[in-house]
């Protein structure tokens, strides 16, 4: 299972089609997940934010009962959807315990085969592309610069955690290095989305020390967007759009406050005379769909993780787990629409902060014998 899941992770950075990559997760991870039903459901068992996280997928299910727009064949897809959300998270939480040293070693190299995926997006890209203005799309199957900075933010994220918590300054040395590339594919990709999720986790996972790297991503950033009038005008000079299509998003929700829309319901929106793709924040797409208890039900497992990680940090001093869920929780804010889909980008920068919490947490509270990884870190 630990090796399948591998496979599957790596392909974010070496499959070129997203098509491939989903395949490789119903293949291989799926299956396998099914197949260990019995011990994920003793390993979840009374654990309230996996119980959450169920009742809020299995709610958003219910609402495609009442969608304007229901048809046989998307709604089979989301019901397909949902418990491959759920079967990710189960099982990265209980790898993660579970398989703990292998997940370690996992973990260490997702984040090199993350910087060398920047590293190699970012020399094919400029040698193709106006350098620096152009916004680059990393190689892989994540093609959208917003999605795929996102999930190279997580790796970056997880470098800075490895810089300070390593032992030996040969490996804090390739860490920071490590960080550094992916840092400037965050920033070549000019997305701001990225860069305030990343702003925020390392901010809480450096303290004071990350304000300079912040403000030096935001910095470069925008002069980049600076060297390219287009990219100037389309995303500095109207740069207030989210706002508009956040209030036609509310607008829309008039007579469907309690229950929402239905989760087949047509994302797009239309503002400043234009019609755009979907809500571009993921709280305002769970209300569309599924209304203020859809809604609740998303805020009510955010809380619950975020509660967890804050004692994880008290009792352990494990700052990793709080950081990744605050950049998660930022990335949707800025962006992004519905929260239960195929094997996506979202997965690695949304799901996954919450998968390990769900499962370390409980982990805490047992004995010191057990590990983990970041254990005593």
């Amino acid at each position: 299972m630990v090796y399948f899941y591998a496979v599957f992770i790596a392909g974010y950075f070496l499959l070129p089609m997203a098509s491939g990559h989903r395949k490789v997760y119903y293949v291989l991870v799926l299956p396998a997940v099914l197949a260990l039903w019995r011990e994920l459901a003793q390993f979840y068992r009374n654990n309230a934010l996996a119980q959450l996280l169920l009742l809020y997928s299995v709610y958003m299910m219910c609402s495609l009962a009442w969608t304007a727009d229901f048809a046989p064949v998307p709604a089979l897809q989301a019901l397909g959807y949902a418990l491959c959300v759920l079967s990710f998270c189960y099982i990265s939480g209980y790898l993660w315990v579970r398989q703990a040293d292998r997940m370690d070693m996992l973990a260490h190299r997702a984040t090199w085969l993350a910087a060398a995926a920047a590293a190699v997006s970012i020399v094919a890209w400029y040698l193709q592309n106006p350098f620096p203005a152009s916004r680059l799309e990393p190689l892989g199957v994540m093609h959208h610069q917003n999605k795929a900075a996102s999930a190279y933010g997580v790796f970056l994220v997880l470098c800075m955690h490895y810089v300070f918590t390593q032992r030996g300054r040969e490996n804090r040395v390739v860490y920071s290095l490590l960080a550094l590339v992916l840092l400037s594919l965050v920033v070549f990709t000019q997305s701001r989305t990225a860069m305030a999720g990343v702003s925020v986790g390392l901010i809480v996972l450096l303290g004071y020390r990350a304000l300079g790297v912040a403000a030096a991503g935001v910095a470069t950033m925008w002069a980049l967007m600076a060297a390219n009038p287009n990219i100037w005008l389309h995303r500095v000079g109207d740069f207030s759009f989210r706002p508009g299509i956040w209030q036609q998003v509310l607008t829309d929700m008039q007579d469907y406050w309690w229950f929402g829309h239905g989760y087949l319901i047509n994302p797009k929106v239309q503002a400043y005379g234009k019609l755009f793709d979907h809500a571009h924040n993921s709280y305002l797409a769970t209300l569309r769909d599924g209304g203020l208890v859809g809604l609740a039900l998303l805020l009510a497992i955010l809380t619950v993780a975020a509660y967890q990680a804050w004692q994880l940090y008290r009792a352990r001093g494990e700052r990793i787990y709080l950081a990744l869920l605050l950049y998660a929780m930022t990335s949707v804010a800025m962006d992004y629409d519905r929260l239960l889909v195929q094997p996506k980008e979202l997965w690695l920068f949304f799901w996954l902060p919450v998968a390990l919490i769900m499962a370390v947490y409980p982990v805490s509270q047992a004995p010191a014998t057990v590990r983990y990884p970041g254990h005593n870190q």
